[in-house]
C-alpha cells in the first residue's frame, strides 16, 4: 500500500508517465532532483516525494522533475532514468545502494544542491531561484 500510495503521489508531479530518460535528454530543460534511496519503502524516500507532491505547482513553475533511483527496483516516479543511465548517475555522483542522498542538477547538469535528508521545498526554491537561469526566467515572466 505504501509504495503505491509513493506512485500516486509521484505521478502528480508530471502530466503523464514517460519513457526512461538520460540526464542529456534532460539537460537545458529541467532540473532534475535525483532521490537515491536504499528501499522503495524508504521513509526519507516518502517524505521527499510527499513534499514534492504536496508543492508540486511550485515545483512544476521551477522546472523541477523528481527522479528516484533505487537499486535493483523501478522508480516510483513518472520520469525515470535508464538502468545503465542510473548505474552511472550512481557512480557520477559516488552513492552507495545504501546511501539515502537526493542531488539537484541545474538546466547544465552541474550538482546544485546535495543532501542526506529529505529537502523542504523552501530549501529547493532558495536553491533553484538563486540560480543566474531562474533569475532571467523570472525576468522574461513578468
Amino acid at each position: 500500500m505504501r509504495a503505491l500510495t509513493i506512485l500516486a503521489m509521484a505521478t502528480t508531479l508530471t502530466a503523464a508517465a514517460q519513457s526512461p530518460k538520460t540526464l542529456a535528454e534532460l539537460r537545458d530543460t529541467s532540473r532534475p532532483l535525483l532521490i537515491f534511496a536504499p528501499t522503495p519503502g524508504d521513509p526519507q524516500l516518502e517524505i521527499q516525494l510527499r513534499t514534492l507532491n504536496e508543492h508540486a505547482p511550485e515545483a512544476a513553475d521551477r522546472n523541477l522533475v523528481a527522479i528516484a533511483i533505487i537499486p535493483g527496483n523501478p522508480s516510483p516516479t513518472s520520469t525515470t532514468l535508464t538502468g545503465t543511465e542510473a548505474e552511472a548517475a550512481r557512480r557520477r555522483f559516488r552513492i552507495t545502494p545504501a546511501d539515502f542522498t537526493v542531488i539537484l542538477l541545474g538546466k547544465d547538469g552541474g550538482e546544485k544542491l546535495r543532501s542526506h535528508k529529505p529537502l523542504t521545498m523552501r530549501q529547493l526554491n532558495s536553491t533553484i531561484d538563486s540560480m543566474p537561469m531562474r533569475q532571467e526566467e523570472m525576468r522574461s515572466h513578468r
